[in-house]
């Protein structure tokens, strides 16, 4: 595989409201943290190291950096809506990444999510940038896009 440029990803978000909105056009970094399966340590008396057994259950965050855009259907309406909001979803919502862009045969990350934290530091002549960190609820499904 060749060495990629990370200047192309997509990231898909749904809102409270059920809406899927693109909001790759305001991001500035991308961290995937997708956990394989948690390790019990199951270590007894006796045992010459340590032991562990896996508890057959996926884990995984991701946290984006955003510049920040109150404009309609945008980062602001995403995260912070009082009605459709990230903030006050009481349940999981759908999200997309795809490192390499969207193209025929690029990985495809995708599940679902809730806002975990937001952080937005404001500081004089610089960008304002939004922090946003997301747990992933369930399994991460990793796929391709395709034409």
């Amino acid at each position: 595989m060749a060495l990629q440029a990370g200047n192309a990803a997509v990231l898909k978000l749904t809102d409270n409201g059920d809406s899927e909105r693109t909001l790759s056009a305001y991001v500035t970094k991308l961290d995937l943290n997708f956990k394989g399966h948690t390790l019990a340590d199951v270590t007894s008396m006796g045992d010459s190291g340590k032991t562990y057994a896996s508890d057959e259950l996926e884990d995984g965050t991701f946290s984006v950096e955003f510049m920040y855009d109150d404009g309609s259907n945008t980062v602001f309406d995403t995260l912070y809506d009082a009605t459709v909001g990230l903030r006050t979803a009481t349940s999981a919502k759908a999200f997309e990444i795809g490192p390499q862009g969207s193209s025929n045969g690029d990985p495809k990350f995708s599940g679902s999510c809730f806002l975990e934290d937001v952080s937005m530091p404001v500081a004089v002549g610089d960008m304002i940038r939004v922090t946003a960190s997301f747990k992933v609820s369930g399994a991460v499904t990793v796929g391709s896009y395709t034409s």
